[in-house]
């Protein structure tokens, strides 16, 4: 299989070594992911891929153990868009993130997720009960954004592919004329920045073995 770049809408490679597209990669769009069933059909899609040069085992760990040190861009970022209010945590990144797991599927992919008015200079949380995979799937009140994050790891000739894949659905048209004006600021510019970063950093730990 040659590592393809051929992007779609959603699909965003940032350098023709690094950055590939996950629709070249044998037998991806049969593999049953968490994220399909948490939000099958999102209003909203960006999906930022990269190849790393190390197993699976090692990128799943590399992907666990990336901490806020490693993520310097990010922690400017996050302090931007708080206003100073907030910083990354220390320790594991993704384990201390401010936004909730949904579910993992060990060694293969973890989904962060929750409901809120991220279009707000305070983003509101959504009700408590949409921390939780169930709680966040069946929710639909109007007025509200619905956005999940997952990072999966996917083999692929002796190397793997990591994807970082953001679907949002927002639950009524309202809100999704709003949000996608906040899309539009965000997703390719601050969080498509982030992706990129943490990508990289866990390609980074994972090659040093």
């Amino acid at each position: 299989m040659a590592w393809g770049h051929s992007p779609s809408f959603w699909t965003v490679p940032y350098s023709p070594v690094l950055y590939v597209t996950v629709q070249n990669v044998e037998g991806y769009t049969t593999m049953d992911w968490l994220l399909d069933r948490l939000l099958p059909d999102p209003d909203f899609r960006t999906r930022y891929t990269r190849r790393v040069d190390a197993s699976p085992e090692a990128v799943w760990r590399a992907l666990l153990g990336v901490r806020a040190d490693d993520l310097p861009l990010t922690g400017v970022l996050m302090r931007i868009r708080t206003g100073g209010r907030r910083r990354p945590a220390s320790g594991s990144f993704v384990a201390n993130a401010a936004v909730p797991e949904l579910g993992r599927t060990e060694g293969r992919e973890i989904v962060l997720g929750r409901v809120a008015r991220f279009w707000k200079p305070r983003p509101v949380p959504g009700p408590p009960a949409t921390a939780t995979a169930d709680g966040f799937a069946a929710f639909s009140e109007p007025g509200w954004a619905k956005a999940a994050l997952a990072f999966q790891i996917i083999p692929a000739d002796g190397r793997t592919l990591l994807v970082a894949d953001t679907r949002v659905t927002a639950t009524d048209p309202r809100s999704r004329r709003i949000f996608s004006l906040y899309w539009s600021l965000i997703r390719l510019g601050g969080a498509g920045l982030i992706r990129v970063e943490l990508l990289a950093a866990v390609a980074r730990i994972a090659e040093r073995g």
